[in-house]
């Protein structure tokens, strides 16, 4: 009889020990899989340092118009940037991402604009821009593209647009011309209204 007892708490420890082992394989298989996850959201954040998409509530940094998302057919010519801040600014067209860095005191860590043909983020310095007849939310009329390719297949294609070639420094200096135009309408203007303000002044 004690020989039995003797074996059924053998048997007893055994079954515990071997739950023990299994349990502990268990958690081990549990953290191995939480660290994988751990290791793909880690993956995620490090994307999320790469260009945004804009929301339906975000406007330009520039202009304060409308931005138009990738499923509008507008948003091919969105564009964007990142601050030394870290903060996202997007742009309605690529001369408004020009032009802010003349009217505030903001440096950008990257900018990006779209590809034309896939609407895919492009690193702006490394885009192509072409010039066209086409209808872009400010009326600077470029499109961007990927790759120097890409940009002399659609000019091929597309003749009935008048395309060609462009620079940046193309476009820097259409926008640099345009923003100049509005600060001396704007100035102008202010004068007319203290001129105004002396008229009422003096009883003219």
């Amino acid at each position: 009889m004690k020989k039995l007892i003797a074996i059924m708490a053998a048997l007893f420890l055994m079954t515990i020990v071997s739950a023990c082992g299994d349990e502990a394989a268990e958690n081990e298989q549990k953290d191995g899989q939480e660290t994988a996850a751990t290791e793909v959201k880690h993956d995620e954040d490090d994307h999320a340092d790469g260009p945004h998409e804009p929301g339906a509530d975000d406007v330009c940094a520039f202009c304060n118009m409308k931005v138009y998302e990738e499923a509008d057919p507008m948003g091919v010519f969105t564009a964007q940037a990142k601050t030394k801040d870290g903060e996202y600014v997007f742009f309605d067209d690529s001369g408004c991402l020009l032009n802010i860095t003349r009217r505030d005191d903001v440096e950008f860590e990257e900018k990006w604009v779209r590809d034309y043909i896939t609407s895919e983020w492009v690193e702006a310095d490394s885009a192509t821009p072409v010039k066209a007849d086409l209808k872009t939310p400010m009326k600077y009329g470029y499109a961007f593209f990927k790759d120097s390719e890409s940009a002399e297949k659609f000019i091929s294609e597309n003749s009935d647009k008048n395309p060609a070639m462009a620079t940046w420094e193309q476009i820097d200096q259409i926008a640099n011309e345009r923003y100049m135009k509005k600060m001396k309408m704007n100035s102008d203007s202010m004068d007319k209204d203290k001129d105004s303000e002396m008229d009422e002044e003096s009883g003219h």
